[in-house]
């Protein structure tokens, strides 16, 4: 049991790793368009941000965080549905409060990351015992 513990702290702090990674990578384009384009419509910029967040989580998750090769498509549908879940709390920020732009997006995106792993870990990388 502690052995199995162990293994899975591991396993989640390769998963911090890597969506920290990709985190950045989605604010650090998000922050640019923002700045390059004001008048972007804050939904396109997270869709760009999104997209390229997407390609590294898929590859380091792959490749360091569960080490398989996991099923592109569930991690693509459970990634999906966390950028949905982001959208929906970007529109709430923006309908209901006087955060807008980058922040506003800064905020959405950091809202997804325990979900994503715990159907990452259960589904999209689960182990296949033969």
């Amino acid at each position: 049991m502690k052995r199995r513990l162990k293994r899975e702290a591991k396993t989640a702090a390769r998963f911090g790793l890597v969506g920290c990674v990709a985190t950045a990578a989605h604010l650090t384009i998000a922050a640019i368009l923002s700045a390059l384009w004001p008048a972007l419509s804050e939904f396109v910029v997270n869709l760009c941000g999104f997209l390229v967040a997407f390609q590294i989580s898929l590859i380091g998750h792959r490749r360091l965080t569960f080490r398989r090769r996991g099923k592109a498509r569930r991690f693509f549908t459970l990634a999906l549905l966390g950028f949905v879940l982001n959208n929906g709390v970007l529109a709430m920020l923006l309908a209901s409060t006087r955060v807008s732009g980058f922040w506003a997006i800064g905020i959405a995106t950091l809202t997804v990351p325990v979900i994503t792993y715990v159907g990452s870990r259960l589904w999209a990388f689960r182990e296949h015992h033969r």
